[in-house]
């Protein structure tokens, strides 16, 4: 028989024991990276070769990119989450001035008439990327601590709609139509899984594709591209030529592919390497490695949802469901413009296009969701200075243990009850339960709000309830 002693020991140590990080999000992870630099070469040797370009030029930079990465991705996997959230402020403060800097003069640097990059030399960076971090980090850091007034559009929903249309609205000026489409559509996630009404974000989403829809027809490239993407075949020579030979890439590959480094279309498909990267997958895999790579983002969907339900702590819960559903909306809207669903926008994929900035974005998200996974409980109290928890923790306990809603005040708390008529507490002041002196007297000041000229509401009538 095992004594009470040995058990209670292993119990303790089980106790303390850490939860380890995500494994499979991990392997997944590097999976993708690895596809990603393969697929890059791949789609870039012709094409270099022709050019009579080092054919290796894109694969280094990827490589180097994907270092970085790594650093990145073990840096936030340490440095517990919970410490960035007080740097939420100062995160969101810089994307808005890299935003601006990139429309000045001189200092944005322009790219098939779009100006999106800032640094000097090979060394560019793409602040709009960084302003999705900067975005998903804030929402969950504002809905996390405001969680009884994201249902108050006038006092509580505007002051994130501000943040995200400010960010929006700069990512837009570049012009980057598809970045500003995955930004706003992750904070609007983020937004309604904190519990914002309903009727509110369908509002929003209305307003957002009346808005999408005026500014499609603004200008004629714009138009031309939209009439192309209801009729590809018509327009091939012209403005739906990419769409075109990405589909040809598609279709012509059959179930097999026509195998790794093997492929034609990749030749005339423009942006091979970067936003229509996953036609050069279907070309040369087929269907089984397009299924297959699917597969693999919905494993990375799936991981990255269940350790958002698994944490209790607000901000973190909400963190990984923003970061999640920013790598599984930019792959929705990916496919389904190289398959032509929607009209043609550039929106890279994640961890396979080619891009220094967006591979930095994913691995630094994927380092987060890691981290989080390591501390389903939140931050870790110290019971010699453990501090009432906030009304949103509470809140959030209540309806994750499904516990009852208790009105008014929480009944395990001490409140002001007014003293019974024999008490020996002079008239007017209040007891706590269980203190034995006098808490406080009650005030004869006019209420705060009171217009002037107009008499004070009956205060004693309102504590006497209370």
């Amino acid at each position: 028989m095992q004594s009470p002693q040995v058990t209670d020991k292993s119990s303790a140590k089980a106790s303390d024991q850490k939860p380890s990080i995500d494994k499979l999000l991990v392997i997944l992870t590097f999976t993708l990276i690895a596809i990603g630099i393969v697929t890059v070469f791949d789609a870039s040797y012709g094409p270099n070769l022709q050019e009579h370009k080092n054919p290796a030029t894109l694969l280094i930079k990827q490589a180097r990119w994907a270092l970085i990465g790594l650093g990145c991705l073990l840096a936030t996997t340490v440095i517990p989450y919970w410490y960035w959230r007080r740097y939420t402020i100062p995160v969101i403060s810089i994307a808005v001035i890299m935003l601006g800097l990139v429309l000045v003069p001189h200092i944005g640097h322009e790219l098939n008439g779009a100006k999106r990059w800032i640094g000097p030399g090979s060394i560019q960076l793409q602040p709009s990327e960084f302003a999705k971090l900067a975005l998903v980090l804030y929402l969950a850091h504002w809905c996390s601590i405001s969680r009884n007034k994201i249902r108050d559009l006038k006092n509580g929903l505007s002051r994130p709609l501000a943040v995200m249309l400010l960010l929006a609205f700069l990512i837009e000026r570049a012009p980057d139509l598809g970045t500003t489409i995955v930004l706003c559509s992750t904070g609007l996630t983020v937004m309604y899984l904190a519990g914002a009404r309903r009727r509110h974000l369908g509002s929003l989403i209305f307003a957002a594709a009346v808005a999408v829809t005026l500014y499609s027809v603004s200008k004629p490239y714009r138009l031309h591209r939209l009439t192309a993407f209801m009729d590809p075949k018509a327009y091939q020579l012209n403005n739906g030529y990419q769409v075109w030979h990405g589909l040809l890439a598609l279709g012509s590959a059959g179930v097999p592919g026509m195998g790794l480094g093997d492929g034609i279309e990749k030749l005339n498909v423009p942006m091979a390497p970067t936003d229509f990267i996953f036609a050069v997958i279907g070309e040369e895999w087929g269907l089984i490695g397009t299924l297959t790579l699917l597969g693999l983002f919905l494993l990375v969907a799936a991981r990255g949802y269940t350790i958002a339900h698994n944490t209790k702590d607000p901000f973190g819960s909400l963190l990984a469901a923003g970061l999640t559903s920013l790598i599984s909306l930019q792959t929705i809207i990916n496919v389904a413009v190289v398959t032509s669903t929607i009209p043609n926008t550039g929106v890279p994929l994640p961890f396979i296009s080619y891009g220094g900035s967006a591979l930095l974005l994913m691995m630094t998200s994927i380092g987060l969701l890691l981290n989080i996974s390591r501390h389903p409980n939140g931050k870790p109290k110290n019971p010699e200075n453990d501090t009432e928890s906030t009304p949103s923790e509470r809140d959030f306990e209540r309806r994750w243990e499904r516990r009852p809603y208790v009105p008014r005040y929480d009944r395990s708390s001490p409140v002001d009850i007014p003293a019974p008529p024999d008490s020996p507490a002079r008239a007017g002041e209040f007891l706590r339960p269980g203190a034995g002196s006098p808490a406080r007297p009650k005030s004869k000041k006019p209420h705060r709000h009171t217009p002037v000229g107009v008499a004070p509401r009956n205060t004693e009538r309102h504590d006497r309830r209370w």
